[in-house]
This record gives C-alpha cells, sequence and structure tokens, in this order.
C-alpha cells in the first residue's frame, strides 16, 4: 500500500508540474514522459514488499534515466532561458529523485524505528530526519525557497547584492549540506550499520559539494572574468552553472541509490530474523 500510494503522488505531482511548465516541456513534444515514467517504476520497485531490485540496478536505471533528462534538454531546449536552468526537464528530475529519497527514506525508518512517538534520542530516528530532510529539499528545488530567503534577507537587512552577501543563497545550499553532516554523524552508530549505504552518500557529498562550489562561482560572471579575461571568463561562467546542475543531479543519483541500499538491507536483516 506504502509503495502504491508514494508512486501516485510522485505520478501526480510530475504531470502537475509538467502543466506548469507546459510552454518548456512542451518542446520536447512531452517525450520526458518516458524517463518519469521510468523513475516511476523503479520507485514503485525498490518500495514494495519484494523489492529493492539490487544496489547496482537502481544505480544505472537512475543514472540513464537522467541521462536520457539531459538528452532531451538539449537536444529540444525544454529550458526557460539556457539548459539546465529552472522549468526544464532536469529541475523536474531532480525534484522526482528528492522527493524519492524521501520516501525510501521514510520507509527504512517504519522498519527501524523503536515503539512509541518518535524520539530523537532513538537511533532510527536519523532515517525520519533524512526523510524530512529530503521533502524540503524537494519543496525547494521546485519553488527555489533558499534563493527567496537569500533575497529576503539580503532585502531585510539592507546587505545589497554584491561581494559576498551575493552569494548567501549559494550559503544556504552549503549549509544545507553542514546540518545534514552534523546529523548523519550524531546518528553514526546507526548509520555505521549500513556500509554500503555510508558509501554511497559519501560520494553524494562529494558531488554536492562541487555543485556548491560551481554555483557559489558562477553567480556572478566577476570572478571569472577577472581571472581569464572577458571572452574565455564569460565561457567559465557559463560552463560553471551547467556544472552546478549536472553535478547535482549526479549527488542525487548516489543519495538515492544508497537509501534503497539501506532499505534492501533492512528488508533482509528483517526476512533473515523471521
Amino acid at each position: 500500500m506504502y509503495a502504491k500510494a508514494c508512486t501516485l503522488l510522485l505520478a501526480c505531482l510530475i504531470v502537475l508540474i509538467t502543466l506548469q511548465n507546459a510552454p518548456y516541456l512542451g518542446h520536447g513534444h512531452m517525450l520526458h514522459a518516458a524517463p518519469m515514467l521510468a523513475l516511476c517504476a523503479l520507485v514503485y520497485a525498490v518500495l514494495r514488499e519484494q523489492g529493492p531490485p539490487e544496489t547496482a540496478k537502481v544505480f544505472w536505471t537512475l543514472a540513464a534515466i537522467a541521462a536520457a533528462g539531459v538528452v532531451l534538454e538539449l537536444v529540444f531546449e525544454m529550458y526557460k532561458r539556457k539548459p539546465f536552468d529552472e522549468n526544464g526537464v532536469v529541475t523536474l528530475t531532480s525534484f522526482a529523485q528528492l522527493l524519492s529519497a524521501s520516501f525510501v527514506s521514510f520507509a527504512i525508518w517504519r522498519r527501524r524505528k523503536a515503539g512509541g512517538p518518535p524520539r530523537l534520542t532513538d537511533k532510527g530516528t536519523i532515517w525520519l530526519l533524512i526523510a524530512l530532510g529530503f521533502l524540503y529539499l524537494a519543496t525547494d528545488e521546485e519553488i527555489l525557497l533558499h534563493e527567496g530567503a537569500g533575497h529576503g534577507v539580503n532585502k531585510i537587512f539592507g546587505l545589497g547584492e554584491t561581494g559576498v552577501w551575493a552569494h548567501l543563497d549559494d550559503m544556504l545550499v552549503g549549509l544545507y549540506g553542514v546540518v545534514g553532516l552534523g546529523a548523519l554523524w550524531l546518528y553514526r552508530r546507526e548509520l555505521l550499520l549500513f556500509s554500503v549505504c555510508m558509501r554511497l552518500l559519501a560520494a553524494g557529498f562529494v558531488f554536492l559539494a562541487l555543485s556548491v562550489a560551481a554555483d557559489a562561482a558562477s553567480h556572478r560572471p566577476d570572478f571569472f572574468v577577472g581571472l581569464l579575461g572577458r571572452r574565455q571568463g564569460m565561457l567559465a561562467y557559463n560552463l560553471g552553472e551547467d556544472v552546478d546542475e549536472l553535478a547535482k543531479l549526479v549527488s542525487e543519483i548516489f543519495f538515492l541509490t544508497g537509501f534503497c541500499s539501506g532499505l534492501r538491507q533492512t528488508r533482509s536483516a528483517a526476512r533473515s530474523v523471521g
């Protein structure tokens, strides 16, 4: 029942976002529906009682879905201003992966939690915190909460949009990663039981750090122009924005695969005990 509910919710949100961004996604004749359907099928396969599939199959399926999204966006120009900008198929893929990660983490928590109401002292609570964190990140990906918060703080305190304060929204994204690492450290005894999951999460954090660095460097062209000159600086500036989005997409693949590995291990352990 949980697998069906999550898959249906994911599919409905994908349809709603597609309708909202139809002027851009329509450039590709709605072909993005194919990789999105594949992602929904994968999420169902992961969350059903017989799942998840083998970790390698999950990873390469997600990689193929992401690659298909990138190709579709580039070939059919399914974006608002430039490749990998908001409202394109890559943004939709990112949103769907983040929400799926939340669903899978919550499924692990359902099996790892102690009896009674959730408590922070319960070692299994980390999976609930991860689920809530990725639910927030999925929401942020779709409605750009961190950018709105960054501009809001700048406006309230009169910090301006120059210098270090121009990167306030980038700092918030970096803060997400720091908070996530802190939570993982606090519950490390629980997480060290999931060695494969932890290795995949570590790879995900490497690509997340690359994404944050690329985003911060490409926030304004001044850095690259001053370093490389006008022509090559603008080229590097535009490339940095692409690296940001692609690295983020790859990081999400590692995160989601890691959680699928954790769910697979949890269910295997339960069957062995049973």
